[in-house]
């Protein structure tokens, strides 16, 4: 018996593990069009028999499914108050900040959704999408979910031009180096060192990158994090990185100073408009051009 059991046990260990399934959430709400829920479920189990649906009722419920390998989330702006909603699909990006988890929502008023997001979820936009659903073609909402399925190969979060100064220490060097940042995202960005080295594909990096001019820092002036090369361009001395090993704390920071850049960008371009929009009015007299 003994001898059948560590066989079973040894055959258990070396077969092939259980692949885990992909999920498709629909977090829709109790209000929600039921005919148009089915309808959206029908096309996934038609279209995508690989997919698994699942439909959490309440906050609670979804939380606890954030652990799930999630293909694509649809939701209801209505499924709670719109800044639950929010505060949702936020910690479920910060929890899974490794990974690009698409977000489809269905809405009924587009200009509060899109005013909400842009305060709370503006760095994740890149992978996500809306659809004022009362009204529109079930074939367009259905071409919508495909398209936020695919969406997972896609990049994961947004670069953002920048100019930032910064210092690095080389590991592989022993050595301290000035460079720029001249892109950046929530897990990497592009950097040009100042010196004239040839980086290599692997070698890893501590950053100091300045962020007083853009937030308050109860620990400082500078962020410190860890890089990894991961392309090097031609040139040599350019280089995108990912960071590595990043703790929560940092990760908030990270979001926190690509906000303070992107606000300081849009209100360059308001600006920009504005002076562009009164020199046309000049131009025509005070009567701006149809």
């Amino acid at each position: 018996m003994e001898d059948k059991n560590a066989a079973k046990i040894e055959e258990y260990l070396q077969g092939p593990r259980k692949k885990r399934k992909n999920y498709v959430i629909f977090a829709l709400g109790e209000r929600f069009d039921r005919d148009l829920s089915f309808a959206m479920e029908g096309y996934i189990r038609k279209s995508h028999p690989q997919l698994a649906v699942s439909n959490p009722k309440s906050a609670d419920e979804l939380k606890r499914q954030f652990g799930r390998n999630i293909s694509l989330l649809v939701m209801s702006d209505e499924f709670a108050e719109k800044n639950v909603v929010m505060s949702l699909v936020k910690l479920l990006k910060e929890k899974r900040r490794s990974e690009l988890i698409p977000v489809l929502f269905l809405t009924r008023d587009a200009e509060a959704l899109v005013e909400i997001y842009h305060q709370d979820l503006l760095l994740y936009h890149e992978a996500d999408e809306y659809i004022v659903y009362p009204g529109a073609p079930r074939q367009q909402i259905m071409s919508r979910i495909k398209s936020g399925v695919d969406n997972q190969n896609h990049r994961r979060s947004r670069r953002y031009s920048v100019n930032i100064p910064i210092n690095f220490f080389h590991l592989t060097l022993d050595e301290h180096i000035e460079a720029h940042i001249v892109d950046i995202s929530m897990h990497g960005a592009v950097l040009i060192a100042d010196k004239d080295i040839i980086f290599r594909q692997g070698d890893q990096l501590k950053l100091n990158i300045p962020i007083a001019n853009y937030l308050q820092y109860e620990a400082g002036d500078f962020m410190k994090i860890s890089a990894k090369v991961r392309r090097v361009f031609i040139s040599g001395t350019k280089v995108a990185l990912s960071f590595e090993h990043v703790s929560d704390k940092q990760a908030h920071l990270i979001g926190q100073l690509l906000m303070a850049l992107v606000s300081k960008q849009f209100a360059r371009q308001t600006q920009k408009l504005k002076a562009q929009f009164g020199s046309n009015v000049a131009t025509t007299g005070g009567k701006t051009r149809p």
